[in-house]
């Protein structure tokens, strides 16, 4: 039986495109169903990108996708292989997928909407369909999928690609260059696509929102298929204890910086703080402008620190889950699902957040920061640039801004005085060693063990009294490595050696280096502790800790001491080694008495 082309169906979808129709099963109660097919170059315009849909750079952390098209690979390597006639052309589908909008809106829906499934005479043959009524539907002949038929509506459906990118935009690119000599040879060419979408499942009553759908698309192509930077992977990973505590975090700023200047928690970090966006080009990583730390030491913090390595007691114990915790099983069989992921976000936003969130704010050199910034935006806002600003900053945040073409010249002039000024408030807020890495990893170090040390108090009762204590630390000069600064001694061999180079930055090193240091000191400044602590355990934990440091500082001086005797001991060997211990000995000795008295007088 020959079976002919299909017809358009019905007005209601005025695209359509022939294909295989396939479909998988189910997991995490929902079903994917696809289309293979091929566009033609002229089919492109049919298709967008995430960035173009409006708004999409302000949807949550969880949901960045992949928004930012690098424009020199495309232009340095892409169009110009795709107009090479001497190269044999040959790529993966792109892969697309059904965003329902708004009728005549660049807003997607929230939820899904439901498929329906049923069946039709047409033709004269009979066809299988599964339909989001007025938005789009799939139908093949039954029992042939390789005839199939997708229609949707551009009214209320948008064809996106979800992986695939950059391929897309480089061949919009080849069929814009109507001048190429290459073109007449592309308007040949078939271009593979699969189009995906989901329906719910087995195991699921509700439908999932949409952002949620292409998540998991684009999560598996680029950690499983595909390998992303660790930033991103970070953001996209539902599997990962630390990440999600990572996101959960980002997204408090976030979240406040998309509500207007007014709305907003003016001590909250702003987005501007993170390197969130973890972009790159060429495998080199892009750092955003004015940001302080990136996503990946932000992971680090939670699982050295704060909470510990993913599913282990530590971690679990941390964040209070205990034997009849619903998500016991979790740490059980060391496995987090969809459905565990979005219950462990209420439990981190619940009680450990907060706190950990109370501590970036509210540490001194931070919160001085972020008011300047806060500042330095008020002032922008108020002057008659203040429309052009307003881009500005937004490109800051959220690495776009919606600024017409006329005028963004005009912005990136002005967004580079920001980032000037903004670099100034850097250098007047933060000082060494704080405004480098082995600065925060020692606090955030400290934070979490001393926690530990006095019985897990509560999370937020512990930060205000950590807080206050640091801050304390901090304007006594204690972690303050700047040239005649009256402590800087007392940092020798823990945070920079004799050279002034820093040592012991590692995230492992803070234990026994900065973290050690600053437990001692933190806990002098903060006595006397909240009577319901548990504090028995102290004297040893001090002493551990003097242990500790004695031993990096030893180790210091041996390095700093062997080059000094070496003239005298020209032979090298045992004699140099046990004049060196004995030296370094001393000096390290000294230094630990000297910090010891300066403890006991706090």
């Amino acid at each position: 039986m020959a079976i002919t082309t299909p017809p358009l169906a019905n007005p209601r979808y005025n695209h359509q495109l022939p294909g295989v129709y396939g479909q998988f099963g189910t997991g995490a109660g929902v079903r994917a169903f696809y289309l293979q097919s091929a566009l033609t170059p002229a089919q492109l315009d049919w298709v967008s990108l995430i960035s173009d849909i409006r708004g999409s750079e302000r949807w949550p952390v969880r949901d960045l996708f992949q928004r930012d098209v690098d424009n020199e690979r495309i232009s340095g390597s892409l169009l110009p292989y795709l107009q090479d006639e001497q190269k044999i052309k040959f790529f993966n589908p792109l892969t697309l997928t059904l965003l329902p909008m708004q009728e005549n809106s660049d807003r997607i829906l929230a939820q899904m909407p439901r498929v329906v499934e049923d069946s039709m005479q047409r033709d004269d043959h009979e066809w299988d369909l599964l339909e989001r009524p007025n938005y789009h539907r799939i139908r093949w002949v039954k029992g042939n999928p390789h005839y199939a038929v997708l229609e949707w509506s551009d009214l209320r459906t948008k064809l996106v690609a979800i992986d695939g990118q950059h391929r897309l935009s480089s061949l919009k690119r080849f069929w814009n260059d109507h001048e190429s000599v290459a073109y007449q040879n592309f308007r040949t060419w078939h271009i593979p696509v699969v189009i995906v979408s989901f329906r719910v499942g087995a195991g699921r009553d509700e439908p999932p929102s949409v952002l949620e759908v292409v998540r998991s698309i684009f999560v598996y192509i680029n950690t499983e298929a595909r390998k992303v930077n660790r930033a991103r992977e970070i953001l996209l990973s539902d599997e990962s204890v630390n990440a999600v505590c990572a996101q959960e975090l980002l997204q408090l700023a976030h979240s406040n910086d998309l509500l207007s200047p007014k709305d907003r928690n003016p001590s909250r970090l702003p987005l501007l703080f993170y390197d969130w966006r973890g972009e790159d080009n060429e495998k080199q990583r892009i750092h955003a402008p004015a940001s302080i730390k990136n996503v990946e030491e932000i992971h680090d913090w939670f699982e050295y620190y704060i909470l510990g390595e993913d599913f282990s007691d530590d971690q679990e114990a941390a964040l209070g889950v205990n034997p009849s915790h619903s998500l016991h099983g979790v740490f059980h069989d060391q496995k987090l699902g969809h459905t565990d992921s979005n219950q462990l976000r209420e439990v981190i936003q619940e009680d450990m957040l907060p706190a950990v969130s109370y501590l970036l704010e509210n540490f001194t050199p931070y919160r001085s920061y972020v008011e300047a910034l806060r500042k330095l935006e008020r002032e922008y806002e108020n002057q008659k640039q203040s429309d052009l600003a307003r881009h500005a900053f937004y490109e800051l945040r959220f690495g776009t801004n919606l600024a017409s073409d006329s005028i963004k010249p005009e912005v990136e002039k002005l967004l580079a005085g920001i980032k000037e000024k903004i670099e100034n408030l850097k250098d007047g807020s933060l000082h060494k060693p704080i405004n480098l890495d082995i600065g925060m990893r020692g606090v955030v170090c400290a934070f979490g063990e001393l926690r530990g040390c006095f019985g897990n108090p509560g999370w937020m009762e512990y930060a205000e009294w950590f807080v206050h204590a640091l801050n304390l630390v901090y304007e006594n000069g204690w972690i303050d490595l700047r040239h005649r600064a009256k402590r800087r001694s007392f940092l020798r061999h823990i945070a920079e050696d004799h050279n002034e180079t820093i040592v012991n930055y590692r995230l492992e090193d803070a234990y026994e280096a900065l973290g050690a240091y600053l437990e001692l000191l933190v806990t002098a400044y903060g006595q006397p502790l909240p009577e319901t602590w548990r504090d028995e355990g102290w004297p040893a934990w001090k002493e551990s800790c003097l242990e500790m440091l004695r031993s990096r500082i030893l180790r210091g001086y041996k390095k700093q001491i062997r080059p000094q005797l070496r003239p005298k001991h020209p032979e090298g060997g045992r004699p140099l080694t046990d004049a060196v211990n004995l030296e370094a000995d001393k000096l390290a000795g000294r230094q630990i008495r000297k910090f010891e008295r300066e403890l006991d007088k706090i």
